[in-house]
């Protein structure tokens, strides 16, 4: 196996980079430590000020057509959604209730603060009694929890719910904050939030699927670069990873942290893996080095070179793509999920 070397480490800062920042503060009472095969052991944090937004059904967009992929690729699909789904189908939700979105905040050990996030939930949340696979998304290093909202995730999510080419799922979309944009890895950093913090409490107050199955983690620009982390370096905790213009550009990132390290060394299992970037994204210099090192090491995964940049208007095109990846892993009956037993 050739040498692998760890990513190269620059001080860039574009669009959504993500170099981190320094003199930040320190995180006050950090989390127990990150557990590859549960993530149900810290105590479950209080959510506080909850509000509900209504989807109208009128302001759910049509699906857009894919960008033609450009070069590079592995699985390309000429429509936005399969155009024939496994069995069985997903059948379009027959009620009338539209999909929502819920604020709330967990009370972060680890951010020593509140750190607030927004969930989707499906057109008749709750009315079968069954849990939902849940889609955990992350921005780049200048975004909040309003991102993926803004580049319209929900709403396409609605759109493909409604249709049934999208099983009914959540959308978790957390806020950053310092703590994503200044720190690496392990219990007292982002990952040590999200692992023992934020999917403990989404999983304790909605009807989420609390097991791997039921678990998928994607990110843009620096989230991309924490959702492979994360996902390498515990690989038991979700079913699929996906890198959105991931910015690899770690500037305290070691062999532990490295993607294109931690991808090869650590046992992966069926983890699902899906990497795209724009062919003008400046990080796809970063990016296709990690590519050449799974495909070398003959790791499974997905690679796409599209058409754009590193900005909105890229993942905003890719949206339905994303998606249509996403629920590839969950396209299973309702009845077969397991009861909800979150009150």
């Amino acid at each position: 196996m050739p040498r692998l070397r760890p990513l190269f480490l620059t001080a860039i800062l574009f669009a959504a980079g993500c170099a981190p920042l320094r003199d930040m503060p320190t995180p006050a009472a950090p989390a127990e430590p990150v557990a590859a095969a549960s993530v149900s052991t810290p105590p479950i944090p209080t959510l506080t000020g909850r509000q509900a937004t209504p989807l109208s059904p009128t302001s759910v967009p049509a699906a857009s057509p894919i960008p033609a992929l450009v070069g590079e690729t592995v699985i390309a699909s000429p429509s936005p959604f399969p155009t024939s789904l496994p069995t069985p189908d997903p059948s379009p939700t027959p009620c009338a209730e539209p999909g929502r979105i819920e604020f709330g905040e967990v009370n972060s050990a680890v951010a020593g603060e509140p750190m607030r996030y927004r969930i989707y939930l499906p057109p008749c949340y709750g009315s079968d009694g069954r849990v939902y696979p849940a889609l955990y998304m992350l921005g780049g290093n200048i975004h909040d929890d309003a991102i993926w909202d803004v580049l319209g995730l929900d709403e396409a999510a609605e759109s493909g719910i409604t249709t049934g080419q999208v099983p009914p799922l959540l959308i978790v979309m957390p806020d950053n904050g310092w703590l994503a944009n200044t720190t690496t890895s392990g219990p007292s950093s982002y990952e040590g939030f999200v692992l023992n913090e934020l999917i403990p409490h989404i999983e304790a107050t909605y009807c989420a699927w609390p097991a791997a199955e039921g678990r998928a983690v994607g990110g843009l620009s620096r989230g991309g670069y924490w959702s492979l982390m994360m996902a390498f370096r515990q690989p038991d905790v979700f079913l699929s990873v996906g890198a959105h213009s991931p910015a690899l550009i770690d500037s305290y990132a070691g062999p532990a942290e490295d993607p294109a390290i931690t991808g090869v060394t650590n046992d992966l299992g069926d983890l699902r893996i899906w990497i795209d970037i724009a062919e003008r994204d400046p990080y796809i210099v970063q990016a296709r080095p990690l590519h050449d090192v799974l495909e070398s090491a003959g790791v499974p995964h997905e690679w796409h070179v599209n058409e754009g940049t590193h900005d909105e208007a890229y993942w905003r095109a890719n949206l339905n793509s994303y998606l249509s990846w996403y629920s590839d892993g969950w396209r299973i009956d309702r009845d077969q999920l397991p009861e909800c037993a979150t009150p």
